[in-house]
């Protein structure tokens, strides 16, 4: 028997390639932004390579130092995960700068339209 039973890999195979065919759709129904997708684009090809090649997820444990492939995995997509929130909450806060500052803008340019008109 190998690293996974052939009916488990197929399974992952079937899930990874349904993950990237709906992010694809998205993105071609413009749901989401071209450089988000890529993001989970990357993800499933990930995944699409580690279940068609289990093998990889035992190099890269043993690589890093990992006893289990499977900790290995979740280690990886775990980490990968992170710095994907992290990029999104930097994103998020330039973006409510920029609003903060917009509303500023805006209320200034009202309050000098009813001086104009008051006097």
């Amino acid at each position: 028997m190998g690293i996974l039973k052939w009916s488990f890999r197929v399974l992952l195979l079937i899930g990874s390639a349904v993950v990237f065919a709906v992010i694809s759709q998205c993105i071609r129904k413009k749901k989401i932004q071209m450089r988000d997708g890529i993001f989970w684009i990357g993800i499933s090809f990930l995944l699409i390579i580690v279940s068609a090649f289990p093998i990889l997820a035992v190099w890269a444990s043993k690589l890093i130092g990992i006893q289990s492939p499977s900790n290995c995995v979740f280690f990886i997509l775990i980490f990968l995960l992170g710095c994907h929130q992290f990029y999104l909450t930097i994103k998020i806060s330039q973006l409510d700068m920029k609003n903060s500052k917009l509303a500023q803008e805006i209320a200034i340019y009202r309050a000098l339209e009813n001086e104009e008109d008051d006097g």
